[in-house]
């Protein structure tokens, strides 16, 4: 199972439509087939900036489920990889837990293009690696409706 951190800003973007790429991926972490972390003080800040940005009753729910299906680590740690303090937050967290994935729309660590072995990517780049290989939730569909 893939094992991501999702940025701040990919959550508030999610909000935006529901057919967005990170609207999808938080599908996938509620559904259980991919696995999100976070760490103690990200998971604050995430919580405190979408309750500030986000006004949708209904995404504001699912983001309660999200809340409730990332698995907090405990950053062991300390990284100085982006010129932007806050950005190194989610590096140690993606150390922390081992992460394939850190997604994002944040120029700082997409600059990074890749940290150690996680790779960093847009919302949609992450997604397009999802479906080809054929986990997300509509090819899972379309599998067991073809066999």
């Amino acid at each position: 199972m893939l094992k991501i951190v999702i940025d701040t800003n990919a959550l508030i973007d999610a909000s935006a439509d529901f057919y967005h790429y990170a609207n999808r991926i938080l599908d996938e972490v509620i559904a259980g087939d991919v696995q999100a972390f976070v760490n103690p003080s990200t998971l604050r800040e995430n919580q405190l900036l979408v309750s500030r940005k986000i006004l949708d009753p209904g995404y504001l729910r699912k983001l309660e489920y999200f809340f409730g299906a990332v698995n907090v680590v405990r950053t062991t740690e300390r990284i100085q990889a982006s010129e932007d303090e806050e950005d190194n937050k989610i590096l140690e967290a993606a150390i922390a837990a081992n992460a394939d994935y850190i997604i994002t729309s944040d120029r700082h660590l997409l600059d990074l293009d890749k940290f150690r072995k996680i790779k960093i990517v847009r919302p949609n780049e992450f997604w397009n690696i999802y479906e080809d290989q054929g986990n997300s939730g509509w090819m899972k569909w379309m599998k067991n409706f073809v066999e």
